[in-house]
């Protein structure tokens, strides 16, 4: 008899330890996946292919309750045969001591803070709606790529995933 009680104890206690265990876990996961809807972060990417040009690339921007918080756009141009390609990187969060971040229009305006060559504007436009728009327009290339590669002129990420829309240079 006191064989029977003590396994239905160790049984009982081992049932509140996994019911335990199994509520931490449950909570844990809840915290887990919430956390960024609480804070209210979004991440837009997309990535983009030009057969034509032998440019691919790609684009993320995070949103946090619908402010820009952090751009990053990577292109990759093909090198010539036998050679490695070139690269363009940019990597730009609010608060970082190389840019400087603003607001006009609607758009948010990332000024590069100690550009190549001062005389010349060298900002990213970030404007968000349905779709997202990275204006590279007045992005310079110096110091942001490689030799033999150049930013796009713009980048679009739709609403929805799927490839990005760009738009380069004219050869």
């Amino acid at each position: 008899m006191a064989h029977s009680r003590s396994a239905a104890v160790d049984a009982s206690s081992w049932r509140r330890g996994a019911v335990r265990c199994l509520v931490c876990l449950v909570v844990l996961a809840i915290t887990t996946l919430s956390r960024g809807a609480c804070a209210g972060e979004e991440i837009r990417a997309c990535e983009f292919e030009v057969k034509a040009r032998c440019v691919t690339g790609d684009a993320r921007v995070t949103l946090a309750d619908g402010v820009v918080k952090r751009v990053e756009v990577g292109v990759f141009w093909c090198g010539l045969r036998g050679r490695p390609g070139y690269t363009c990187t940019i990597d730009s969060s609010r608060g970082d001591e190389d840019t400087k971040w603003s607001e006009e229009a609607g758009a948010t305006l990332i000024a590069n803070a100690s550009p190549a060559n001062p005389g010349q504007p060298d900002r990213v436009k970030v404007t968000v709606g349905s779709h997202v728009s990275i204006d590279l327009d007045e992005a310079r290339s110096l110091g942001r790529c490689g030799s033999g590669a150049e930013l796009p002129r713009a980048i679009v990420i739709p609403e929805k995933k799927g490839a990005c829309r760009v738009w380069l240079q004219a050869p």
